[in-house]
């Protein structure tokens, strides 16, 4: 691999790790379009790779995210428990995923993900958010189950689902919902990248720059994040899922070959 290479990975991970910070995916959801277009790696190496990156940004900007005291901890914990075993199955679903199976997918659950952002930044729920989310032990477990399960399977950490869902669910404001999710990623996605780096779906030479870049970018995004409001930042959330989706599907119709 060139310096010119690396170099343009670490800059992928700092500027992937900001943005995913923002809006509590952890970054993984705008490095995986990238390595599948431009570097062509196979679906569950992807996976495997791209759940290190998530899991360094979300270390450094959950440590930010609790000296601000943004995280609700009694909501995190049944989504943790639910997450953990599903990930350990999702591990083993994604090796059976062709490439253009794992695009189109992948870029079908951004498109439905970024329909239900947009409806709630629509209904103007940001008007007076509220903690109102109801800390439901059942809900959260199912919602965990399908976090660890899309975690493993498309390396994203599970916050494009837990996000989606507590902005729509629950009238919380979205540096909460940002920071929890972080918080529950950084927790259960080392179960994810142990049983993908043993089936051996991490390449460490492209892991490497974007882990490093991760740091950096997941260190500085708290501070930014407090500089943005509500509508902003869920409309960028709405904006990234729509012109990741675009990438990973639009490759494979006939048209584009």
């Amino acid at each position: 691999m060139t310096w010119s290479t690396e170099l343009a990975l670490f800059a992928i991970g700092t500027l992937a790790s900001i943005f995913g910070s923002l809006v509590g995916l952890g970054g993984g959801f705008v490095v995986i379009p990238v390595l599948r277009l431009f570097f062509g790696i196979p679906p569950a190496e992807v996976a495997g790779t791209s759940l290190v990156l998530v899991l360094a940004n979300t270390a450094s900007s959950t440590i930010g995210f609790w000296r601000q005291k943004q995280i609700d901890v009694r909501l995190a914990l049944p989504f943790i428990a639910g997450a953990v075993p599903a990930g350990i199955v999702g591990v083993i679903a994604v090796k059976q995923f062709s490439a253009t199976g794992f695009d189109v997918a992948y870029g079908c659950v951004l498109l439905t993900l970024s329909v239900l952002v947009l409806r709630r930044l629509r209904a103007g729920h940001d008007a007076k958010p509220q903690r109102t989310f109801v800390h439901n032990l059942w809900v959260g477990l199912a919602g965990g189950v399908v976090m660890g399960f899309a975690s493993s399977v498309f390396g994203i950490g599970g916050g494009i689902v837990m996000v989606p869902l507590l902005l729509i669910a629950g009238r919380m404001p979205p540096i909460l919902v940002s920071a929890t999710s972080a918080f529950i990623v950084g927790i259960t996605s080392p179960i994810g990248i142990v049983a993908h780096a043993l089936g051996g779906d991490v390449d460490w030479g492209v892991t490497a720059p974007l882990v490093l870049g991760g740091i950096v970018g997941g260190g500085v995004a708290p501070s930014i994040a407090r500089r943005l409001s509500s509508p902003i930042l869920i409309a960028l959330l709405a904006v990234a899922l729509i012109a990741a989706a675009a990438g990973l599907i639009v490759r494979h119709l006939p048209l584009a070959r």
